[in-house]
């Protein structure tokens, strides 16, 4: 059987660790995601989605149980090792869209690579963002492109390391109907080419039928642990 990329075990959250704590914020049985598949998290604020995404990505322990990802304990690693695990093998595209504005899009796309310890193709750079008509800008300095291009740069620098999971926090949350959907589309596209995995997380429910599954974060609050 092919190792899921992400691989949760009775994750549980609590901002009192080491406590008794009657009500973690949640516990998640179990919850796998497989290479190529799209899976959106839903719930009301405060329910625990930032605080997931945060586990998921090697920045918040968990209170307790596995969080793996492509067979690999994320939270059995040293510090540095996960810091440059994530860089090799997560993408994220978040509402800020992480750019540093003071660089060139090229400039953005080899920091990335770099920071997964590969040395930067321009090739490959130049080849992702002609897929997101974006060929003309790779030059461009990251605060002189409208918000649109910068989208799609968010996008590309998420992918130029070719990760096996994307995370997209309210990744379309500036942008309006038309751009919301042109922005899904090529999202999807550039995953299928990588069968990369994908979790969204978003207040706008209409973004889950972009995706193949759908999980409501309230499901796994609990009130014992």
């Amino acid at each position: 059987m092919t190792e899921p990329v992400l691989s949760l075990t009775d994750v549980r959250f609590s901002w009192q660790p080491g406590a008794v704590e009657r009500r973690p914020l949640f516990h998640i049985p179990e919850l796998t995601l497989a290479a190529g598949s799209t899976l959106f998290i839903s719930g009301p604020s405060g329910c625990g989605k930032s605080t997931l995404l945060n586990i998921i990505t090697g920045l918040l322990p968990p209170s307790g149980g596995a969080v793996n990802i492509l067979g690999q304990s994320l939270y059995a690693m040293k510090s540095g090792a996960r810091d440059r695990f994530r860089a090799a093998h997560l993408g994220v595209i978040a509402q800020t869209l992480n750019l540093l504005p003071y660089l060139t899009v090229q400039e953005n796309l080899s920091l990335m690579q770099r920071f997964a310890g590969q040395t930067p193709d321009k090739h490959w750079q130049q080849a992702l963002l002609a897929e997101l008509n974006l060929a003309d800008q790779y030059q461009q300095t990251v605060s002189t492109l409208s918000l649109g291009q910068q989208q799609r740069a968010a996008i590309a620098r998420a992918l130029v390391n070719k990760p096996a999971l994307i995370i997209a926090d309210e990744p379309t949350s500036a942008l309006d109907d038309d751009n919301k959907d042109a922005f899904m589309q090529l999202l999807l596209r550039e995953l299928r080419q990588l069968n990369a995995a994908l979790l969204m997380v978003s207040h706008d429910r209409r973004l889950s039928g972009e995706c193949q599954r759908e999980v409501d974060l309230r499901q796994f609050q609990t009130e014992v642990i």
